[in-house]
Protein backbone atom coordinates (compact mmCIF):
# COMPACT_ATOMS: atom_id res chain seq x y z
CA UNK A 1 0.00 0.00 0.00
CA UNK A 2 2.72 2.50 0.92
CA UNK A 3 4.52 1.53 -2.61
CA UNK A 4 1.16 2.87 -4.18
CA UNK A 5 1.45 5.79 -1.98
CA UNK A 6 4.43 6.71 -3.04
CA UNK A 7 4.15 6.36 -6.94
CA UNK A 8 0.85 8.44 -6.42
CA UNK A 9 2.83 11.19 -5.06
CA UNK A 10 5.58 10.74 -7.69
CA UNK A 11 3.20 10.76 -10.99
CA UNK A 12 1.55 14.16 -9.11
CA UNK A 13 5.08 15.34 -8.70
CA UNK A 14 6.11 15.09 -12.69
CA UNK A 15 2.82 16.27 -13.41
CA UNK A 16 3.41 19.80 -11.36
CA UNK A 17 6.48 19.65 -12.77
CA UNK A 18 5.32 19.53 -15.92
CA UNK A 19 2.78 22.74 -15.49
CA UNK A 20 5.54 24.51 -14.19
CA UNK A 21 7.92 24.06 -16.85
CA UNK A 22 4.66 24.87 -19.19
CA UNK A 23 4.68 28.22 -16.99
CA UNK A 24 8.12 28.81 -17.37
CA UNK A 25 8.03 28.42 -21.24
CA UNK A 26 5.16 31.19 -21.49
CA UNK A 27 6.56 33.43 -19.20
CA UNK A 28 10.23 34.17 -20.20
CA UNK A 29 12.44 35.27 -17.49
CA UNK A 30 13.28 39.20 -17.41
CA UNK A 31 17.04 39.86 -17.97
CA UNK A 32 18.40 41.73 -15.00
CA UNK A 33 22.25 41.81 -15.76
CA UNK A 34 23.17 45.15 -16.81
CA UNK A 35 25.30 43.94 -19.71
CA UNK A 36 22.68 41.08 -21.18
CA UNK A 37 20.27 44.12 -21.16
CA UNK A 38 22.94 46.31 -22.55
CA UNK A 39 23.96 43.63 -25.57
CA UNK A 40 19.70 42.81 -25.83
CA UNK A 41 19.28 46.17 -26.91
CA UNK A 42 22.02 46.60 -29.46
CA UNK A 43 21.01 43.83 -30.93
CA UNK A 44 16.88 44.78 -31.29
CA UNK A 45 18.50 48.16 -32.26
CA UNK A 46 20.80 47.08 -34.96
CA UNK A 47 19.36 43.90 -36.04
CA UNK A 48 15.30 43.63 -35.11
CA UNK A 49 15.97 40.47 -33.48
CA UNK A 50 14.67 39.84 -30.09
CA UNK A 51 16.67 37.03 -27.90
CA UNK A 52 14.95 38.39 -24.80
CA UNK A 53 12.70 39.56 -22.56
CA UNK A 54 13.27 43.03 -20.90
CA UNK A 55 11.57 44.97 -17.92
CA UNK A 56 10.94 47.69 -20.98
CA UNK A 57 8.99 45.29 -23.07
CA UNK A 58 5.94 45.21 -19.92
CA UNK A 59 5.49 49.09 -20.45
CA UNK A 60 4.07 48.32 -24.35
CA UNK A 61 0.08 48.57 -24.04
CA UNK A 62 -1.06 47.04 -27.25
CA UNK A 63 -4.85 48.10 -26.81
CA UNK A 64 -3.45 51.76 -26.51
CA UNK A 65 -1.62 51.84 -29.38
CA UNK A 66 -4.03 50.18 -31.67
CA UNK A 67 -5.96 53.82 -30.67
CA UNK A 68 -2.97 55.11 -33.60
CA UNK A 69 -3.17 54.45 -36.88
CA UNK A 70 0.72 54.39 -37.14
CA UNK A 71 1.08 52.18 -34.58
CA UNK A 72 2.65 49.31 -37.01
CA UNK A 73 5.28 51.70 -37.57
CA UNK A 74 5.41 52.98 -34.08
CA UNK A 75 5.13 49.67 -32.34
CA UNK A 76 7.99 48.14 -34.34
CA UNK A 77 10.16 51.36 -32.98
CA UNK A 78 9.20 50.18 -29.52
CA UNK A 79 10.57 46.62 -30.06
CA UNK A 80 13.45 47.62 -31.80
CA UNK A 81 13.98 49.87 -29.21
CA UNK A 82 14.13 53.12 -30.72
CA UNK A 83 12.23 55.45 -27.39
CA UNK A 84 14.34 53.31 -24.60
CA UNK A 85 17.60 54.24 -26.65
CA UNK A 86 16.19 58.43 -26.98
CA UNK A 87 15.56 58.33 -23.03
CA UNK A 88 18.92 56.66 -22.41
CA UNK A 89 20.65 59.63 -24.79
CA UNK A 90 18.58 62.38 -22.84
CA UNK A 91 18.76 61.23 -19.81
CA UNK A 92 20.55 63.87 -17.48
CA UNK A 93 20.53 66.76 -20.76
CA UNK A 94 17.99 68.64 -21.30
CA UNK A 95 16.19 68.55 -25.09
CA UNK A 96 17.68 71.21 -27.54
CA UNK A 97 14.76 71.02 -29.43
CA UNK A 98 15.65 69.92 -32.26
CA UNK A 99 15.42 65.95 -33.73
CA UNK A 100 19.45 65.03 -33.02
CA UNK A 101 19.05 62.30 -31.15
CA UNK A 102 16.55 60.98 -33.05
CA UNK A 103 18.38 61.29 -36.62
CA UNK A 104 21.32 59.31 -34.93
CA UNK A 105 19.56 56.81 -33.42
CA UNK A 106 17.54 55.77 -36.91
CA UNK A 107 20.71 55.95 -38.30
CA UNK A 108 22.25 53.58 -36.23
CA UNK A 109 19.05 51.32 -37.18
CA UNK A 110 20.36 51.37 -40.46
CA UNK A 111 17.79 53.15 -41.94
CA UNK A 112 18.09 54.81 -45.35
CA UNK A 113 17.51 58.53 -45.19
CA UNK A 114 14.36 58.52 -46.92
CA UNK A 115 12.56 56.18 -44.23
CA UNK A 116 14.34 58.34 -41.61
CA UNK A 117 12.16 61.00 -43.23
CA UNK A 118 8.88 59.38 -43.29
CA UNK A 119 9.72 58.05 -39.46
CA UNK A 120 9.92 61.98 -38.56
CA UNK A 121 6.86 62.97 -40.71
CA UNK A 122 5.08 60.53 -38.47
CA UNK A 123 6.16 61.76 -35.41
CA UNK A 124 5.72 65.41 -36.04
CA UNK A 125 1.94 64.52 -37.20
CA UNK A 126 1.78 62.49 -33.51
CA UNK A 127 3.06 65.35 -31.51
CA UNK A 128 7.07 64.52 -31.76
CA UNK A 129 8.56 68.12 -33.26
CA UNK A 130 11.64 67.58 -30.86
CA UNK A 131 13.72 64.51 -28.84
CA UNK A 132 11.42 64.94 -25.75
CA UNK A 133 8.57 65.96 -27.38
CA UNK A 134 8.82 62.43 -29.07
CA UNK A 135 9.00 60.54 -25.92
CA UNK A 136 6.37 62.58 -24.09
CA UNK A 137 3.84 62.39 -26.83
CA UNK A 138 4.72 59.58 -28.78
CA UNK A 139 6.15 56.95 -27.06
CA UNK A 140 3.22 58.18 -24.38
CA UNK A 141 0.54 56.56 -27.33
CA UNK A 142 2.14 53.09 -26.65
CA UNK A 143 2.64 52.70 -22.88
CA UNK A 144 0.95 53.00 -19.84
CA UNK A 145 -2.81 52.03 -19.20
Amino acid sequence: MQLSNDNDQETDNIQKGGVISENLASKPQVLSDKKLIKEEVKRRLISGIQTAALEYDSLYNEEKATLNKDYVLLSLLFQRMFFYKLNEKLSGLSCDHTLRFTKQILTQMQFKRGKINEIIDVFKKNGGQCDCEILYNVESQLIGK
